[in-house]
């Protein structure tokens, strides 16, 4: 999906796809009734999340330019994994205290993702790439 993105010039369209494969790779691990299900959920959610890093990365470069792309990718980096460790530590309150089961921090995780779905549907494309459309168009 990078390449796909990189050769369309686009980088929301390819966001928005990864976060709702993601819901839907998420929907099939919290809810899995068989192991091919659950195997098939975990390819999907790990599928899209993988390939969605590298466009949310450079997204991130070219909305903060002029800021050096490091910077960029530094913070986005250090701010994923102080996330990841308070989601870790809110998902660990919230599991069945009887079972130890996960479905309802899953369930929540499933909402929260659906709201990004939500969310980046707002996003505009950056101003390189629209300038990189403008130069294009005027150049043809």
């Amino acid at each position: 999906m990078p390449s796909l993105s990189d050769r369309a010039h686009r980088r929301i369209p390819f966001i928005v796809v990864a976060l709702a494969g993601a819901v839907l790779g998420l929907l099939g691990l919290t809810f899995a009734g068989t192991a091919a299900l659950l195997m098939a959920s975990a390819f999907l959610l790990g599928f899209f999340l993988l390939t969605a890093g590298p466009i949310g990365f450079q997204y991130g470069a070219e909305i903060t330019f002029p800021a050096p792309e490091g910077t960029s990718n530094g913070l986005l980096l250090m701010m994923g994994q102080v996330s990841g460790v308070l989601f870790i530590l809110g998902m660990d309150l919230f599991k069945s205290p009887d079972t130890g089961a996960m479905t309802a921090p899953l369930a929540v995780l499933i909402v929260l993702t659906a709201a990004s779905l939500l969310l980046c549907t707002q996003l505009k494309e950056s101003k390189m790439i629209a300038a990189s459309e403008v130069a294009k168009t005027t150049a043809a």
